[in-house]
């Protein structure tokens, strides 16, 4: 990099529908948003800029569009990233889609004086949703600066300060819209994380975001693994995004794979499935057991409706059926380990239309216990689809 004693930006003019709408970052970066910036970052008001073309490349660079909407400030030995917001937030991660790959780019590169930053363009649609909120905050956890930031998230842009930080501002977020629930954090005990990360479409940036800033806050008895999620085409997180985080060096990376799990299916009379979690995520949301108040997620299980060990043993299905049963969602319900326990070894009893019971010859010690600590003595009606119907249906018959 050359010593520059006058800040120069470094902007790739092409974007990448640019051919198709007609707009050039060169329409949106003005001069004056490149003199405030200036100001800001290098506290000069002078300087230089550079649209350049896809061709041109250099140690910050490649030959290509710009990716992540970057704009590459140089000044003295610094060089100093800015990605731009959409100009548009129209759709969940329409506002910070590009923010991975500048920060991908922006990680992996060797040079030492580097810093990296977020501007907010003027944009139509609202910003400043509790989601982008959120996806701001991992972003200033795992680094990012933030330049003209709206007067309605002053003071706002707070980084996380640890795992536990991220999962209870996730759940918050999921409960008020559970359509922002693309990525699911667990703790599963005492410096114990799952991260089950969906892989394809827009939800790859959520995964990538929330993994970075758990990469940088967490520690070293930490023991984190993300499962790699997807049901489509897309089997993985792009590659820059998983370079980036086996760099870090904090998470563990698992993808989902229908081949382990059906060998494992093959081997064992029970399925330790992430497919299996993932679906329950989907359906039943954050872990919080059917039968009573517990929302501790360390002691919160799924349990199998139709037993894994009965699926197993049906005769005439094909050990891809059997996958299919036994990582169903329907076929499954979040219980804490009292209440899963109890219905493993069927002292508590579900009725195909949700009602909740025990066996009828526990003491009445065993029993007054049993009622004090179950709360639900029906399921709710949303949970009673006619695929749990069935699980129940061929779970009851065999008892």
């Amino acid at each position: 990099m050359i010593y520059r004693e006058i800040p120069k930006f470094f902007i790739k003019r092409n974007m990448q529908k640019s051919a198709n709408t007609g707009v050039y970052f060169d329409c949106l970066v003005t001069e004056t948003i490149m003199e405030q910036i200036c100001v800001e970052v290098t506290g000069k008001r002078e300087y230089e800029y550079e649209f350049v073309d896809n061709e041109y490349e250099d140690e910050f660079l490649s030959k290509s569009y710009n990716h992540g909407r970057l704009a590459i400030l140089q000044y003295h030995n610094r060089a100093i990233y800015i990605s731009f917001s959409d100009e548009k937030c129209e759709g969940r991660n329409s506002g910070i889609q590009s923010v991975p790959t500048a920060f991908n780019r922006y990680y992996s590169n060797a040079h030492e004086e580097k810093e990296i930053y977020f501007y907010f363009l003027p944009c139509s649609g609202n910003n400043a949703t509790p989601y982008y909120l959120f996806m701001y905050r991992l972003m200033k956890t795992a680094g990012f600066r933030f330049l003209n930031v709206p007067t309605v998230l002053d003071g706002q842009i707070t980084a996380f300060t640890s795992i536990d930080d991220i999962i209870r501002a996730r759940k918050e977020n999921g409960e008020k819209n559970s359509g922002n629930n693309a990525t699911y954090l667990i703790k599963n005990g005492r410096h114990e994380y799952d991260i089950f990360g969906k892989t394809y479409g827009a939800n790859k940036y959520d995964t990538s975001l929330i993994c970075y800033a758990i990469g940088m806050v967490a520690q070293s008895t930490d023991n984190i693994t993300l499962y790699e999620y997807n049901e489509k085409d897309l089997k993985e997180l792009p590659a820059a995004s998983l370079s980036v985080i086996r760099d870090m060096g904090k998470i563990n990376i698992v993808n989902i794979d229908d081949e382990i799990e059906r060998r494992e299916l093959d081997k064992n009379d029970s399925l330790r499935s992430p497919r299996f979690n993932v679906h329950l995520l989907d359906r039943l949301g954050e872990r919080h057991c059917v039968l009573c108040d517990c929302g501790i997620s360390e002691i919160i299980q799924g349990a199998h409706i139709w037993p894994v060990a009965d699926i197993k043993r049906t005769p005439k299905l094909s050990l891809d059926d059997k996958l299919r049963y036994a990582t169903d969602g329907d076929n499954g319900l979040w219980m804490c380990q009292n209440h899963h326990k109890m219905f493993d070894s069927n002292i508590l009893l579900l009725s195909e239309t949700g009602g909740v019971s025990f066996k009828a010859d526990m003491s009445d010690e065993d029993m007054k216990y049993a009622e004090s600590i179950t709360t639900v003595v029906s399921l709710p009606a949303k949970l009673i689809t006619p695929k749990f119907v069935k699980y129940i249906s061929r779970r009851n018959a065999t008892m």
